[in-house]
């Protein structure tokens, strides 16, 4: 059975706003529900209409969670804006389902061995004092990793990587060795996601 968060508005902030997507799957993760529905993408616009970037940024939030429902699209927009934002939508859909039988998996992990399908960082690195502090951050099962960008016109962001070799999602001929501190390079189009080995 899903269990959908509550409305969240068509802004960038932690007040029920993009930032409180993250906060919210982990404190039902940690609670229990593991099979969360994330709210509509772009948000319900009863404050305000989204606009295109808050759409793509909503859309790379939930690629790694277990399910997408749209609110907004591409073609809700501008026509200028629309092939831009339909060709980014659409690489995050095609990304959702590369990695849907992972999602499966991590929910199947939660029925049988009660772990969660979108755990915290920490979980993974219990006594890692970093990792205990990162809201921004989580896991798919306990072998990727998901920064998502939401910050309203950033174009990259602070990454934590715990303990292990990681290899860069976008890129993997890149590897990590965590514990690191990555200022990763996150234009429109990029999602920062992290494959442990």
């Amino acid at each position: 059975m899903f269990l959908r968060m509550i409305d969240k508005d068509s802004v960038w902030g932690l007040d029920d706003g993009l930032q409180s997507l993250v906060t919210t799957l982990l404190q039902l993760n940690m609670i229990g529900y593991s099979f969360v529905l994330p709210d509509m993408i772009g948000g319900n616009a009863y404050r305000a209409q989204p606009d295109l970037e808050l759409v793509i940024r909503w859309t790379q939030a939930t690629v790694f969670m277990p399910s997408m429902q749209f609110s907004f699209l591409p073609w809700d927009f501008e026509d200028d804006e629309q092939l831009k934002g339909t060709e980014i939508i659409r690489s995050m859909v095609e990304l959702h389902t590369k990695y849907a039988p992972n999602i499966i998996a991590a929910m199947e992990e939660k029925l049988i061995n009660r772990t969660p399908t979108n755990p915290p960082v920490w979980w993974i690195a219990p006594f890692d004092e970093t990792a205990l502090g990162i809201s921004d951050e989580f896991l798919l099962g306990e072998d990727i990793l998901v920064a998502p960008v939401m910050e309203q016109g950033a174009t990259s962001r602070d990454v934590y990587l715990p303990e292990g070799s990681w290899l860069d999602g976008n890129d993997p001929a890149v590897k990590y060795e965590g514990p690191i501190w990555l200022d990763y390079n996150a234009p429109l189009d990029v999602l920062p996601y992290f494959i442990k080995e």
